[in-house]
């Protein structure tokens, strides 16, 4: 092997690595707040279990739809990740994932907490004709948050991110990544919350 390849990190689709993916967003999330109210009550290896499942789904549908990439290390392990939607493609093609992802029971009866005051948002400026990327899952594994080319790979990605689109949302319940994201640039922050925030570069 070239010496250059064992510090080789790279940006890679998720399209093949669905389940390391969830297992890793299931890891890195497992004590988010969001979390801890809709699974409130099971084990954390039942949480997790549960999480898993659920998040493979989703970033199946991101990976599909050219929305799902990651970061690996040189030994080759997913190292970080993140998912997002076109929000009218997903909102005006595919109604029933769009109840999937932004309702706590996956079928639309139940919206995600204050859902509805982002959707009033982002409704606005799908009828203005502006195009809304969804950012859904971010996140870097516990082992790779010191390693310093992971985290400048990540915001090299979301630096050309927001050149490319037209409008980025995402809501958070985790301060710390909250700030790392809004360091890029001049965005929108509403805190809806005690630990939860609407977030829109428009």
């Amino acid at each position: 092997m070239d010496k250059s390849d064992k510090n080789k990190i790279s940006l890679i689709e998720l399209g093949g690595r669905l389940k390391e993916a969830a297992s890793l967003a299931a890891l890195c999330m497992a004590d988010n707040e969001y979390y801890l109210k809709l699974y409130g009550g099971l084990s954390r290896e039942r949480r997790m279990a549960l999480m898993e499942e659920r998040i493979a789904k989703t970033v199946g549908y991101c990976a599909e739809n050219d929305g799902a990439f990651g970061v690996c290390a040189a030994d080759g392990r997913l190292a970080a990740y993140e998912y997002m939607v076109d929000y009218r493609r997903l909102a005006e093609g595919s109604p029933e994932f769009y109840n999937f992802i932004f309702s706590s029971d996956g079928d639309g009866t139940t919206p995600l907490p204050h859902f509805e005051e982002m959707k009033k948002v982002l409704s606005s400026l799908l009828n203005e004709g502006r195009s809304v990327t969804y950012v859904l899952g971010c996140g870097v594994a516990p082992a790779a948050r010191r390693d310093f080319r992971v985290l400048a790979a990540m915001a090299h990605f979301n630096r050309r991110l927001l050149r490319e689109k037209d409008v980025i949302a995402a809501d958070f319940s985790n301060g710390e990544l909250l700030s790392l994201c809004a360091g890029q640039g001049n965005f929108e922050i509403r805190k809806l919350d005690e630990d939860y925030w609407f977030f829109l570069r428009r």
